[in-house]
C-alpha cells in the first residue's frame, strides 16, 4: 500500500490520546504526519464525542492541557474528511467500537489505525486495512522514502 495525501486514515481515539500524552512514538508521529498532509484524516461526530469523553476522564484531565485537547478536536472537525452519516450494521468485537467500522465503510478509508488488539485481529473490514500505529508509521515512512527518491 502506498500512503499519499489522498490516502484516507482513521486514527482511533486511543491513538489520538496517546499522541497527546507521549512526546515520542508512533501515535505522535502519525499526528505529525497528518499535520504535514502525508495522508487525509477521517473523522465523524462519534469519534469526536468519544475523544471528548475519554479526554475528560480524571487520568487524562490530569495529564493533558485542555487547550491541546480542544485544538485536536477542532482539527478533527475542520481539517479531516468528515463523515456526517454512518451506515447502521457493522459489528465490532466490542460494540462501542462499531462506529469505527461504520466510519471505515462510509469514508472508504484505506486504513483504520488502532491500538485495540481485538480490532487489529480483524486485519481488514471490507476495503479498509486495520493496522497498529507502528505499522502505519512504517507505511508513511516508506512513502516518504519513495517521495525522496
Amino acid at each position: 500500500m502506498r500512503v499519499a495525501r489522498d490516502t484516507r486514515v482513521i486514527l482511533d481515539t486511543n491513538v489520538l490520546l496517546s499522541g497527546l500524552l507521549v512526546s515520542e512514538g508512533p501515535p505522535v508521529k502519525l499526528i505529525d504526519a497528518w499535520e504535514k498532509n502525508r495522508f487525509t484524516l477521517v473523522a465523524c461526530e462519534e469519534l469526536i464525542a468519544e475523544f471528548r469523553a475519554v479526554a475528560a476522564r480524571p487520568f487524562f484531565k490530569a495529564r493533558l492541557k485542555a487547550s491541546a485537547v480542544e485544538l485536536l478536536m477542532s482539527g478533527l472537525r475542520d481539517f479531516s474528511f468528515f463523515c456526517d452519516h454512518l451506515p447502521f450494521g457493522p459489528k465490532a468485537p466490542d460494540p462501542k467500537d462499531s462506529f469505527l467500522l461504520a466510519l471505515a465503510e462510509a469514508s472508504e478509508a484505506d486504513c483504520l489505525v488502532t491500538g485495540d488488539k481485538e480490532l487489529q485481529a480483524l486485519k481488514r473490514y471490507k476495503a479498509t486495512r486495520i493496522v497498529s500505529p507502528a505499522a502505519m508509521v512504517r507505511l508513511v515512512a516508506q512513502a516518504s522514502t519513495k517521495d525522496a527518491e
